[in-house]
């Protein structure tokens, strides 16, 4: 398998054309010629990241966040984020971006969190202009159930990282139509009340987001803590898509995520 063959495999798992308008997905670094015989995934590119990607000997190295967003002006080493483009060329790995496009996915990471959460019966929150079916966010139906408790399933879903969730609204109240969003969420509020959800998943919420719900609750989640326990849990997907041609698939060690607990 080389690098295009490839990159229609993870088209078929996480479509190039459900990526939002401002996204910017699919090959970064690399030649589509270049044999693939082993894949590293990771939430972020990271110096780390690539020291283990030479390591282990991968060609190619899968994020879900783009090393190059929206533009790079210039590949030189005197940001720390061109730094790791040009060094990812210099070792012959290439990187490939998978971001909203698998955000919106059918068995993408919306999908596997509202499965987390017992949701069923579900929508897309955002419906994309490419499939109304699929889109970023997701709207469901739980059994009637306390806000406080669902927070602590989304916490539990996602481990210890999880720990750092917050809620606002009745921790009693009973909630059975949710919204979520994997990532960063706050401008999709008014999207997930206008759903008629009773309550909003999703990371990076802020102080006024409360306000703006409108009485909707909300469970605000570690933006990197999420993305990286979803797509550790969707990489086998990706490892049997493309086991038949001989190329192993492994989730990063290294935690890319820059947020801990002080």
């Amino acid at each position: 398998m080389n690098t295009g063959e490839f990159l229609a495999v993870l088209d078929a798992l996480a479509p190039a054309r459900l990526a939002e308008e401002w996204d910017n997905v699919g090959l970064m670094v690399g030649r589509r010629d270049r044999p693939v015989t082993r894949v590293i995934v990771a939430l972020d590119l990271r110096a780390a990241v690539l020291d283990e990607a030479v390591a282990e000997g991968a060609d190619l190295v899968l994020v879900h966040h783009p090393p190059i967003f929206p533009a790079m002006s210039a590949v030189t080493d005197a940001r720390t984020a061109g730094a790791l483009v040009l060094r990812a060329a210099e070792e012959g790995i290439g990187v490939v971006a998978a971001h909203t496009n698998l955000d919106s996915a059918a068995g993408g990471l919306n999908d596997l969190m509202a499965h987390a959460l017992g949701m069923r019966e579900l929508s897309a929150l955002a419906p994309s202009p490419a499939d109304p079916l699929l889109g970023i966010g997701r709207v469901g139906f739980i059994d009637p159930t306390p806000l406080a408790v669902l927070a602590r399933r989304a916490m539990d879903a996602l481990g210890t990282r999880g720990a750092n969730a917050g809620l606002a609204g009745d921790p009693d109240g009973l909630v059975s139509c949710v919204a979520i969003c994997t990532g960063s969420g706050g401008s999709l509020v008014e999207a997930a009340r206008q759903a008629g959800a009773d309550a909003y998943v999703t990371g990076d919420l802020k102080y006024h987001d409360h306000d703006a719900a409108e009485g909707m609750g909300l469970v605000t989640m570690a933006h990197g803590a999420m993305e990286q326990h979803l797509m550790r849990e969707w990489t086998p997907r990706l490892a049997d898509a493309v086991a038949a041609a001989g190329v192993t698939v492994a989730f990063t060690s290294v935690d890319t995520d820059p947020w801990c607990a002080a």
